[in-house]
């Protein structure tokens, strides 16, 4: 019972480290999203540019959880298949060396998109542990991360950061 009710208190703290973080990555993204730097999208009007831009970014965020919180088996079965062809390993070395040039240019997008993965892989290990199956842990942590996401877009815009 006791091990229970710390399995508990662990995944609700993890639950809230997750919606605060998503929260500060939507403040960021939001603030952004008003002061957008590239001219093409600024012809259109500034609503259709945040709905384009907020849509992106939720659709990001799905991709991710997915890919990175996905059963394994899942994962396996894709890359099998994909390292297979020479040619194919050959585009994931040279994708892998291109991200990883951007990574080291932008270290500061680098390191909130590791807290952002952090954040989630804690809450979904904590799911796990209270023994929930992987496509519920998925569902939620989709759910959840696009609230808190959001949360922070519409606090971005509440408050003007």
């Amino acid at each position: 019972m006791a091990r229970q009710k710390k399995s508990w208190l662990s995944a609700s703290f993890s639950f809230l480290l997750l919606l605060l973080t998503y929260g500060a990555g939507g403040l960021l993204y939001g603030s952004w999203i008003k002061d957008f730097p590239f001219s093409f999208l600024n012809a259109i009007t500034e609503t259709s540019r945040f709905i384009l831009l907020y849509g992106l970014a939720v659709a990001g965020i799905i991709m991710f959880v997915f890919l990175f919180a996905s059963p394994i088996s899942l994962a396996t079965i894709c890359l099998n298949s994909w390292f297979k062809s020479d040619t194919r390993a050959f585009l994931s070395i040279f994708f892998a060396a291109f991200v990883f040039a951007i990574a080291v240019q932008r270290v500061d997008y680098f390191v909130r998109f590791l807290v952002l993965a952090a954040a989630a892989f804690l809450f979904k290990l904590d799911l796990q542990l209270l023994g929930f199956n992987s496509w519920l842990c998925t569902l939620s942590l989709n759910i959840f991360c696009w609230l808190g996401f959001s949360g922070g877009i519409l606090a971005s815009y509440r408050w003007s950061f």
